[in-house]
């Protein structure tokens, strides 16, 4: 019985952001300010909410008069469900698209929102500009863990900067995007999460088990092993060189946008201590950790095995621990007893 107990005391690996289901609701991704909608947009995207998917019988795009216009609606990206309208629309007219989401443990209603097209516009043929800052090295909140980005580590960092074509400025709501890292892939963000500024779009994504699209870096000096089990569970860049590529895709259109590339070199600078952070103990192989809490003043426990450094060092450890402390405590008692 004490076994079993002592179980609530073991730290997860959670990989998911901690988030309730359906915290975000259906989003309908539409030009930022009230803009027009291109009367040839390729698809209409309703995003699910979070964590859960959208009824797709329930999408559906509507004139004022409430008449129903013809569409299909099939399958998007990112667990989306995309309106494709017959035929093009008109220009001038304001119409009213709605869907449903669909949530295990809550009831839900039909979310709307009204837009208004605009004249065709030519379809996108280039991307535009990416170009990255010059590397910096200080505290930073890590996306992509169970934290949900309230963990702070110290690491060196880039940031991408991403300026839109003109031409793809009119469909970037319904854009997709991907980064990629000497060809692997990095992170992504779904339909609107970029800006027309080319800024990443941090709320549409705060709950997801994602990194930040456009901050690439690598970690310095952050793991502690007594506390290896908070380590944010995402792998980040090696010291070095690298290239990074952006890669867009305009929801069902039949066209492949160039993706665009730009050089960029991280490396951990001195180890240097900042006011109001604690560096741990550290690993028997060199690690430390910045956890911008109070200090422990207690002795932290041995790992395992030294040999195997930060990475063996988790929940693992605790249970033996307290299975040490139960045999010692078990051992007193007994010859107390004897006694």
């Amino acid at each position: 019985m004490f076994l079993f107990g002592m179980g609530a005391l073991v730290p997860t690996s959670a990989r998911a952001c901690v988030a309730p289901n359906c915290m975000v609701g259906v989003r309908f991704p539409l030009p930022e300010d009230g803009g027009v909608v291109p009367a040839n947009v390729p698809g209409l995207v309703t995003v699910p909410p979070l964590l859960e998917n959208v009824d797709p019988t329930t999408v559906r795009l509507l004139l004022p008069d409430g008449t129903q216009v013809p569409a299909t609606v099939t399958a998007g990206a990112h667990q989306t469900q995309v309106l494709v309208p017959d035929a093009p629309l008109e220009p001038g007219t304001t119409y009213r698209i709605e869907a449903k989401g669909v949530c295990q443990f809550q009831p839900t209603q039909t979310e709307s929102v009204t837009f208004t097209a605009g004249p065709a516009r030519p379809l996108p043929t280039t991307t535009g500009t990416l170009t990255a800052d010059t590397p910096g090295q200080d505290i930073f909140n890590v996306y992509g863990d169970s934290s949900c980005g309230t963990r702070q580590v110290n690491g060196n960092f880039t940031v991408l900067r991403f300026t839109p074509s003109p031409e793809l400025l009119p469909f970037l709501p319904w854009v997709h995007w991907t980064v990629e890292v000497d060809g692997e892939p990095w992170s992504y963000a779904k339909h609107s999460g970029l800006t027309s500024t080319g800024e990443e779009n941090l709320e549409l994504r705060r709950y997801e088990n994602n990194r930040q699209l456009l901050f690439l870096f690598t970690f310095c000096d952050y793991v502690g092993c007594a506390d290896s089990y908070q380590r944010p569970p995402i792998d980040s860049l090696p010291p070095g060189r690298h290239r990074a590529t952006l890669k867009a895709t305009l929801e069902h259109a039949d066209l492949t946008l160039p993706p665009v590339s730009v050089d960029f070199e991280l490396g951990c600078a001195a180890q240097v201590t900042s006011a109001g952070t604690h560096w741990g103990s550290g690993c028997a192989d060199g690690g430390t950790e910045v956890d911008g809490g109070p200090v422990n003043e207690e002795p932290l426990p041995e790992p395992v095995d030294a040999k195997k450094g930060c990475t063996q060092a988790g929940g693992g450890l605790t249970v033996l621990s307290l299975l040490a402390t139960l045999r010692l405590w078990s051992g007193r008692s007994s010859r107390r007893a004897k006694n």
